[in-house]
């Protein structure tokens, strides 16, 4: 009980300085004006096109509904920023596997430091161009296709029949809805508080929650039976399971993305007497690795499908595409599982740099008891990293996977069953927010207090000089 009551007063005092610090609360309200007008410019759908419903339902396609996912929820209305952030998302993951020792440029650019970073981005960001061009023509293709001719392109039914100028005019400003996107994100990363393409594609999910959960209520209680008097109290028991399984998956998702293992450090000079919990610890999360590995594979799937929409419909190759790669197929979901078990444990130790470690530690005098300083230091972190990682991300595989996994052995679509992209996102998400919030309060703190020291030093030296001066007067 005491302890219980001591980290709900610290959360809540935590709370209070927050956003009863200036700066925090101006850089929280540039954060969420930001967002607003993100969300503003997601529900309106480019000119020339028309959608009778008012938005396409993400459960209808696979690929639609990632895009849609990764994009900040714009693809279920047509938006400027119906591709949202996924081209760029595919850009970086193939820059970032060609920096590892594959293109000896990139390589040595990755490691020169921040001039090297710059670089870099602007590779990425002109790979993203040919990209979103391509998801731009895959996502207007597929709507029209799953749309039923309902949907139409300057009054054609079908994309394959409008102007080639008129093309070009989605094309581009789907693309440039990527950039504005993009341009959005770095304000939020720069001025705002938390990274701006997580903040993006977090307010997309959490604003379709009450659509999803009302979509689920429909299809339960809308499902066959013969006798409704008997089947209405189960269909409603149904709902509540699902909320309640939902809220589970939710928790354990928490738990895991917030699980540490601690190693124990010392510094050479302080005695060797402590004990175990009173010393400083290395903290390497459980899933170290974060959201990045199931957006990156999820980036990846949408590639074949993109790739297909350029085809023909019953040529072998869209064949094989769509029986073997698409994701909502058993051979695709296993590729996308063996996607994320390797960014799993690439971006973990990207995460956590074992040599980079054990260099600061030895520099600086730090030491983990009982091993040795220099290279044993870094394969014993290492070591950890491998084994606690093969217990997060498998449980990361098992909740990106799961809705899947229902939508093939029950008739709930992939875009309305239990846990998924969508919910490890929320929760990574939500608590990256959270610690950049805090992070933000201690920064502003400290520089306030600095400045006010600063201050104080430059009075009291005015001071002293006016006092020598009135001395030398007298």
């Amino acid at each position: 009980m005491n302890k219980a009551s001591i980290s709900k007063k610290s959360f809540w005092t935590q709370l209070k300085q927050m956003f009863t610090n200036k700066q925090v609360i101006v850089s929280f309200i540039a954060t969420m004006v930001l967002l607003i007008l993100f969300r503003i410019g997601a529900t309106i759908t480019i000119p020339g096109i028309h959608i009778p419903t008012g938005q396409i339902s993400g459960s209808d396609s696979s690929f639609l509904g990632i895009l849609n996912l990764l994009g900040g929820g714009g693809t279920s209305r047509l938006s400027f920023m119906a591709v949202g952030v996924s081209p760029y998302i595919t850009a970086q993951i193939i820059i970032q596997l060609l920096s590892s020792d594959l293109v000896k440029p990139l390589t040595r650019l990755s490691k020169s430091g921040e001039r090297g970073k710059r670089k870099i981005e602007i590779i990425t960001r002109l790979l993203t161009i040919p990209f979103a061009l391509m998801q731009a023509y895959a996502v207007l293709s597929l709507a029209g296709a799953s749309g039923g001719g309902q949907i139409t392109f300057f009054g054609q039914a079908n994309i394959a029949s409008i102007q080639g100028y008129q093309l070009f005019f989605l094309l581009i400003g789907m693309t440039a809805g990527t950039f504005l996107t993009l341009f959005i994100g770095d304000i939020i990363s720069k001025r705002g508080v938390g990274n701006g393409i997580t903040l993006i594609i977090l307010v997309g999910i959490v604003s379709s929650l009450f659509t999803n959960f009302s979509s689920v209520f429909q299809f339960i209680t809308q499902s066959g039976g013969n006798n409704k008097a008997d089947n209405e109290l189960l269909k409603y028991f149904s709902f509540i399971m699902y909320v309640v399984f939902f809220i589970i998956i939710l928790l354990a998702t928490t738990f895991m993305n917030g699980a540490v293992r601690k190693i124990p450090i010392q510094q050479i000079g302080q005695g060797l007497s402590k004990e175990i919990d009173e010393m400083p610890y290395l903290p390497i999360k459980l899933n170290a690795a974060g959201v990045i590995p199931v957006i990156f594979a999820s980036s990846i799937m949408t590639i074949p499908p993109t790739i297909a929409q350029f085809l023909t419909r019953d040529s072998s190759a869209a064949l094989f595409i769509n029986n073997y790669l698409a994701i909502e197929s058993p051979v695709g979901l296993t590729i996308y599982a063996v996607l994320i078990l390797l960014f799993g444990f690439f971006y973990a130790h990207i995460q956590v740099n074992s040599e980079k470690l054990a260099e600061n530690f030895q520099k600086s005098g730090k030491f983990i008891p009982g091993v040795k300083m220099g290279e044993e230091t870094q394969k014993y972190i290492s070591r950890t990293l491998n084994r606690v990682s093969f217990i997060g991300v498998p449980f990361l595989i098992l909740i990106a996977i799961i809705p899947y996994i229902l939508s093939m052995t029950t008739n709930i679509p992939s875009g309305l069953a239990l846990g998924g992209t969508g919910i490890i996102i929320m929760v990574t998400g939500s608590l990256d927010f959270w610690s950049s919030l805090k992070s933000a309060q201690t920064n502003y703190t400290y520089s306030n207090i600095t400045k006010g020291l600063k201050k104080s030093n430059e009075y009291q030296i005015k001071g002293n000089g006016q006092k020598e001066k009135i001395r030398r007067l007298w």
